[in-house]
């Protein structure tokens, strides 16, 4: 079922031409049948990671740490749609890793967070690789004219 919605996921990436993680997203958002929220959360700045998802009841929550540069911003995305796509929520094992490495984070708020850079981990390698290519899908498309050149001339 994985490898389905990961697969659904590229070959849409393939068909739309996204020029922009928010469009990744909400295609992400479809294929998995639920709303991905992306939130930048100032107490990420002090902590180890920089960024992390939350699976709700309702929605997929990714919170990441507040940067200036968007194409930081887009690959630490980049690398939590990974772990959604990926289902990696769906491990228990990766609850107990989040607890270690922020063990101050409320566990009724957030069942699995992932910390960038932990690479011994083998779903953060799977993360880190889906974002490097979603970032050469975006990439791929930056040389299209932007909609907005498109309506304004």
């Amino acid at each position: 079922m994985t490898d389905d919605l990961v697969e659904t996921f590229w070959l849409r990436g393939a068909a739309e031409g996204w020029s922009d993680v928010d469009d990744a997203v909400a295609a992400a958002s479809s294929v998995v049948g639920k709303p991905i929220v992306v939130r930048e959360e100032a107490f990420l700045a002090d902590e180890p990671v920089c960024g992390f998802v939350a699976t709700l009841e309702h929605h997929h929550l990714i919170m990441i740490s507040p940067t200036p540069s968007r194409v930081f911003r887009s690959f630490v995305i980049g690398h939590e749609l990974g772990h959604v796509l990926h289902r990696h929520q769906e491990h228990a094992a990766q609850s107990a890793y989040i607890r270690d490495v922020i063990p101050d984070l409320p566990e009724y708020k957030v069942e699995r967070a992932m910390a960038r850079g932990l690479f011994a981990n083998a779903f953060e390698r799977e993360a880190e690789l889906f974002a490097d290519r979603l970032a050469a899908v975006i990439r791929g498309h930056r040389d299209r004219p932007s909609a907005f050149r498109g309506v304004f001339g």
